[in-house]
């Protein structure tokens, strides 16, 4: 079978799902390529599409009128057109699109549907359920997960309702049009059902594959050894793509850093670092005692395996993130994690054993988690949570379950 998967982008968290399908996909004998705006790798299976300079202007004098300018928000306002695309379509059996994020407007997804190719939506962010906030903040859990109305996100009153005509349209597309819908955890699972346009379809739950580059095993001597960590020192790890998103909960984990340096004795504290990866941006720790090291952007696999090989746990404040996948090849690494309650860790984290899942905003037990684990001498996990973790959210497992329903619909379309 012929495979196109959509994603707004080749380097960041939403784009290595694709990436890894894309490549499991391929040494099963398929073909597959994936489109993007943005074009970062030299791989001929990733092809970069033309933006119209039209759209890409309208969307930004569209930005220059929001309250927060650099909010993720035009779900519906592709820079992008469907004749840039209709080539791949046509020539595929199977069209996967992962993200809508400037990338696929409703009348793009319209065209898409009308060619009657197998589609299937795999949503990595929120612009699918909603009018167009990219994460489910705050105010789309509570109000706009169900009308988009009065949107609070633009000043001009003719504006307020141009969400809600979105949200409206993209219910009438999918009323018609009948289409699978694959979540990568249940967490994502209970989001969709519940919402306006998702809550009588259903949905199948099948987990990210993670990069087998990224959780192959070394011991944490050799780990530090080889990056040349203090072998007495407990390490924190927390990565990334933007430490000072709100929505990844960098600030949080700042206040919960400084909780922890003060119930815990100087001399555990003075042996704590924290580890940082991504880009920087505003984030800043001021310990006192803890210390703090930061590496930048990673992109080269080992050293990502080695770094959580080499470290204690690894903390996930994200508050909104559907995963995040370094979750996962966390808890892959034999490394425990302390997560906020939302995303994989869910589904993944049992108390005590691999980790401690927190109540959003809870920096006291944020803190508290995380000093029973470093303190705690022991830090293999068990044999059954980490089997678990394996089966469901490898690549292999996750390439075969797409993989029947492709066989399954290309078969039935096949008969029609």
């Amino acid at each position: 079978m012929k495979f196109v998967l959509i994603i707004n982008n080749d380097s960041d968290g939403v784009a290595q799902p694709a990436l890894n399908l894309n490549k499991n996909l391929k040494k099963k004998g398929h073909k597959s390529k994936i489109l993007t705006l943005h074009k970062t790798k030299k791989n001929s299976d990733i092809i970069r599409i033309k933006r119209s300079f039209i759209s890409r202007l309208n969307l930004y004098l569209l930005n220059l009128i929001q309250k927060k300018p650099r909010v993720m928000f035009d779900f519906g306002l592709s820079t992008t057109k469907f004749e840039y695309l209709k080539k791949y379509i046509h020539d595929a059996d199977v069209v996967i699109i992962f993200t809508f994020y400037k990338i696929i407007s409703n009348e793009i997804l319209e065209n898409i549907l009308k060619t009657k190719k197998i589609v299937y939506l795999r949503p990595c962010d929120s612009e699918l359920i909603s009018g167009g906030c990219h994460f489910h903040v705050e105010d789309f859990k509570k109000k706009f997960q169900f009308n988009c109305d009065n949107c609070p996100k633009f000043l001009i009153p003719f504006l307020k309702n141009i969400q809600k005509n979105i949200l409206d349209k993209k219910e009438l597309i999918l009323k018609k049009y009948k289409h699978r819908i694959f979540v990568q955890n249940n967490y994502v699972k209970k989001i969709f059902n519940s919402s306006k346009n998702y809550k009588k379809l259903k949905t199948s739950t099948i987990y990210i594959g993670a990069n087998k580059n990224r959780i192959k095993f070394f011991s944490k001597n050799y780990a530090r050894t080889f990056l040349k960590i203090n072998k007495q020192e407990k390490i924190i790890l927390f990565g990334t793509f933007n430490l000072s998103s709100k929505v990844k909960g960098g600030h949080l984990l700042i206040d919960t850093m400084n909780i922890l340096e003060k119930i815990i004795d100087k001399t555990n504290a003075s042996k704590i670092r924290l580890i940082t990866f991504g880009r920087k941006n505003n984030f800043n720790l001021n310990t006192k005692f803890i210390k703090w090291s930061h590496l930048g952007l990673i992109k080269d696999d080992k050293k990502l395996n080695l770094l959580l090989r080499a470290s204690d746990v690894f903390v996930c404040p994200s508050l909104y993130c559907y995963g995040p996948h370094i979750v996962t090849e966390a808890l892959l690494n034999n490394l425990k994690v302390v997560a906020f309650n939302s995303g994989v860790a869910q589904d993944n984290i049992i108390k005590g054993k691999n980790g401690f899942i927190v109540p959003c905003y809870n920096k006291k037990i944020f803190a508290k988690s995380i000093k029973k684990i470093i303190l705690n001498k022991s830090s293999l996990l068990g044999n059954s949570q980490v089997n678990k973790v394996h089966k469901l959210c490898s690549s292999e497992y996750e390439t075969n379950n797409i993989l029947k329903f492709a066989e399954k619909d290309f078969n039935k379309n096949q008969n029609n």
